[in-house]
């Protein structure tokens, strides 16, 4: 659960298979392959049975077997609708590898009673997704709260819990797009790397395997496989339906009675797995040997299941050693020059788990030493034993993250996924539980106990006269362990009250500061007292800002890394213990910083920020460690198809004088100008431009207005320079059919972009009619024009699209279009893409396209304003262009005024009429021969 422990669920989440709302239209009619319900139909109740209430959580259940939860707030105008079937990669038998994946893909094909979800996800403006991984797969909608769409994705979902209509036909279509991600992933070494050492460590259990599949399971499977797939795994008694957020909790409940109650309990019960893992007996090895450009090392040891009372243990070692800024990792490895980068984390699964540990080395490093270093850590914390005070730190950190996590209801639903595949949503609490009460002597036991040789998967087989052994201990009965735990008391709720343009302005509060920044303040109480404070202090020039633009990233990032008070680790358990996050980033032109506190801690908070910027040391062993991993970082752009794209695109278009902060430099001359870079260059910068004199600050939360702005001005006052401020504007050279190839040799996924500069800005009269042409056009994977043409009729992208990048202020923006795919089908995807240009030439989009894309943009806003955060963003912009916030409301007016001429005409005349840039990556070489 991401919020009770983010660097090891966060991780797992991160390498699940997911699709950002896969949906593409069925057939008309139901599949001649489609049957019933697995179960014969048998009377039953239909009614929901309460079982228990955990922390907000109230828990019901159906006589079928369905779990429910509901976790009201209606505070956040938002609603989650998400449900979890236990069923991943885990379950497939021989021959089934990437059934699980590939049934999610399948599932937003539509149902009997719902035929084009796709279409409709779009029309109310949904955010929706999927994803499967090893013991779950799950769908989910987020849509702004409202009834009529609460009961579409109520029926939609069990609609298609029994009745979806998938065929061979579309099996068919949708394979060259799961091959296309496949591919994706092999672009990546770290991916790779962790594919191929899962596999060695695990012998016989299927976690093991990846969850996309063998390719050749995947390609030749019968079509009947994957129906008898579905019928086995979706079914009432092997799911749970979380709902969450604003939502009438009567209505909804008759909603989960009328909509899953009718579904018949399942006559056969669900199969037991019985696989499990032998105790390693020895070190394991496994090489990979492709092109790339840096070196990775990396080490595997089992571990318990995560609902054993040793993960808790296990998840307060993590931080210890990989924590970014105190962890040992950091500081043994990558501090000192060994490693540009290093991460520890853990992947907490429900039979037995994985411990991890990966470094990246630079071109010149000797792997030999980076691994015998890093295993000099691992499995020697018994020579440098845990202290108390990383212990601290760690439960600190963990408690922080917590805290903040929980103030979204609609986030813990989604959360509540990994653990409900673990067996039980309460064991997210009572893990986080077990972390506080985590000792050092439990600590040091499981880092002595797991991090030993012959439990270690690396790259090579060491014969041992006498091998150890970690066993790795039975999960625990769930029901005995959990049967009185009732959990904490419920996070304080905010109140309800929207963020529209007229709520926000009846209580918004601006302050001008003599200095020239402007506070905008929004008094509402947020969940947990949540208070968000957002600033912008733009300064400098291109003049005083020449050659300086890489410099300028490096300050942000420096100021955190100790200064006369505090000393990087100081700083990082200051915030721990104030419960708040600070983020203070820099750029060619202003100083961005955002603060994430609560009521109780706010004063203290802003003092602190006062402490960071006031006397910044901006120490050379730190920068040290900043240059080498940001060289590193563009050591690995060589050889990226994306990337690679990309820079040939800024190399092109680009028209920005040599020397300018925003000017194209190649990858060599700025991994020189970083190499350069020194602390005094960087405090010089530093004093020089960082200033309020045209700052801006927005602060959202349960604050009074001249309290919080006299605290700020406080701790800023004295950042007042005479240096001169000009925005410096976007400038793209006019150039019209580039077509720009680059070779990335040994790289099975190629990218292509296409990318023109326009004139036009959001306040230009054309730009509402252009954003809905753009919309329709390439604003959806699946139902744009071309994303119905590439990936769902042709299957040649996993990922393609097209929009506009413009601003308010910049009189130039540019037209983009992307996509990726294998290179084989690159000439296909550019010739497709221009061909619905054409066709939107020729022939104009539909009135029915026009109407589903404004619906989408109304309720996209909706749904983006219902975020606190986004609404001080906004505030800091309204404020920076003097522009009042009922030019948001004013948009929507006009946009719903749109005619499908207007929109056609933008289309042809800022759109169509450009002979298109091309810019592709990819091993074309390979193709050709």
């Amino acid at each position: 659960m991401k919020f009770l422990k983010p660097t090891l669920i966060g991780i797992s989440v991160s390498m699940a298979l997911s699709l950002t709302g896969c949906a593409t239209s069925p057939t008309a009619q139901t599949s001649p392959d489609v049957e019933a319900s697995p179960a014969a139909k048998q009377p039953q109740s239909t009614a929901l049975t309460y079982v228990r209430t955990v922390e907000g959580i109230a828990e019901y259940r159906l006589a079928n077997g369905l779990k429910v939860l509901l976790y009201p707030d209606a505070s956040q105008p938002k609603t989650l609708v998400n449900i979890t079937y236990k069923v991943g990669s885990k379950h497939e038998n021989y021959g089934e590898t990437g059934m699980a994946h590939l049934l999610e893909h399948m599932l937003f094909k539509g149902s009997t009673s719902y035929q084009e979800i796709d279409k409709e996800f779009k029309k109310r403006g949904m955010g929706k997704n999927a994803s499967t991984w090893t013991d779950r797969t799950n769908y989910f909608e987020t849509f702004d709260a409202n009834e009529d769409s609460l009961e579409w994705a109520i029926g939609m979902e069990a609609d298609r819990m029994v009745n979806a209509t998938f065929t061979e036909e579309q099996l068919k279509s949708e394979m060259t797009v799961v091959r296309n991600e496949m591919e994706k992933g092999e672009t990546s070494p770290f991916r790779m790397l962790i594919g191929r050492m899962t596999s060695m460590a695990f012998l016989w259990h299927n976690y093991g395997k990846s969850t996309i599949g063998a390719r050749s399971d995947v390609e030749n499977f019968p079509f009947y496989r994957l129906r008898e797939f579905y019928k086995k795994h979706y079914r009432p008694d092997n799911a749970v339906l979380i709902i969450a957020g604003r939502f009438d909790k009567d209505k909804t409940m008759a909603l989960v009675e009328q909509k899953f109650g009718s579904i018949a309990k399942p006559s056969v019960a669900k199969e037991p797995l019985y696989t499990v893992e032998p105790t390693q007996d020895g070190e394991r090895s496994v090489y990979i040997r492709r092109v790339g450009d840096l070196p990775y090392v990396g080490l595997s040891y089992h571990a318990p299941s995560a609902l054993h009372q040793d993960a808790a243990s296990l998840s307060i070692l993590n931080e210890i050693l990989g924590d970014d800024t105190r962890g040992r990792m950091q500081k043994e490895l990558v501090e000192t020059g060994i490693a540009t980068s290093a991460s520890n984390f853990m992947f907490p699964f429900e039979d037995s788990s994985q411990f991890l540990f990966f470094l990246q080395g630079s071109k010149d490093s000797d792997i030999g030493e980076l691994e015998s270093k890093l295993i000099a850590l691992a499995e020697n914390l018994h020579a440098t034993p845990i202290t108390q005070d990383e212990i601290d730190f760690a439960q600190a950190k963990l408690a922080r993250q917590t805290e903040q996590a929980m103030r979204s209801v609609t986030g813990v639903g989604m959360q509540l996924s990994e653990y409900i595949a673990m067996g039980d949503y309460r064991q997210a609490f009572y893990s986080r539980d077990q972390i506080e009460q985590v000792t050092l002597e439990q600590v040091q036991a499981v880092a002595d106990k797991y991090l030993i040789p012959s439990n270690r998967t690396s790259g090579r087989f060491i014969p041992t006269e006498k091998p150890q052994r970690a066993e790795i201990p039975k999960k625990p009965n769930l029901d005995e362990l959990l049967k009185d735990y009732t959990g904490k008391a419920v996070i304080a709720a905010g109140e309800v009250y929207d963020n529209t343009v007229p709520n926000i302005k009846q209580r918004l509060v601006n302050i001008n500061w003599q200095e020239g920044t402007t506070v905008s303040v929004y008094p509402k109480i947020l969940r947990g007292e949540q208070i968000i404070i957002s600033m912008h202090f733009p300064s400098g020039t291109a003049q005083t800002l020449a050659g300086q633009g890489n410099v300028m990233g490096f300050i942000g990032g420096m100021l955190k890394q100790g200064n006369q008070n505090y000393s990087k680790e100081e700083i990082a358990a200051k915030l721990d213990q104030l419960k708040s996050s600070i983020s203070i980033s820099t750029s060619a032109g202003a100083t961005d910083v955002s603060i994430n506190t609560d009521k109780t801690n706010l004063a203290q908070t802003v003092k602190f920020l006062g402490e960071l910027m006031s006397t910044p040391t901006f120490p050379e062993s730190e920068l040290d460690v900043l240059k080498r991993g940001s060289v590193a970082g563009i050591e690995q752009q060589r050889t990226d198809p994306s990337s690679i794209a990309v820079n040939s695109f800024r190399k092109s278009l680009y028209n920005y004088p040599q020397g300018h902060p925003k000017a194209y430099v190649s990858l060599e001359d700025k991994i020189t100008a970083i190499n350069k870079i020194t602390t005094k260059e960087l405090a010089a910068l530093y004093h020089s431009h960082t200033n309020i004199n045209n700052g801006y600050i927005a602060v959202v939360g349960d604050v009074n207005a001249e309290q919080i702005s006299q605290q700020l001005h406080a701790v800023l006052a004295s950042f007042v320079n005479d240096t001169p401020y000009q925005r410096m504007q976007a400038s793209f050279k006019d150039r019209q059919g580039l077509m720009v190839s680059s070779e990335t040799p040994d790289k099975a996924n190629a990218q292509v972009y296409f990318i023109n500069a326009i004139n036009m800005q959001v306040t230009h009269p054309d730009y509402p009619a252009l954003a809905m042409a753009s919309k329709i056009f390439g604003g959806d994977t699946f139902t744009s024009r071309v994303g119905a043409r590439i990936r769902v009729k042709e299957g040649y992208s996993y990922t393609v699209g097209a929009g506009l990048n413009v601003n308010t202020l910049d009189q130039q923006g540019l037209s983009l279009g992307w996509a990726i795919s294998a290179p084989e089908n690159v000439d296909n995807v550019i010739a497709a893409y221009r061909e619905e240009m054409q066709k939107v030439a020729d022939d104009g989009f539909t009135a029915e396209e026009l109407d589903q894309a404004v619906k989408g943009f109304v309720s996209d806003r909706n749904r983006q304003w219902a975020d606190d955060g986004t609404i001080a963003s906004i505030l800091v912009k309204s404020a920076k262009l003097d522009q009042d916030l009922s030019f948001y409301d004013e948009q929507i007016t006009a946009v719903q005024k749109l005619t499908v001429r207007e929109v056609n005409a933008a289309f042809n005349k800022h759109i169509a009429s450009l002979e298109l840039n091309v810019f592709k990556a990819g091993d074309f070489a390979s193709v050709a021969k």
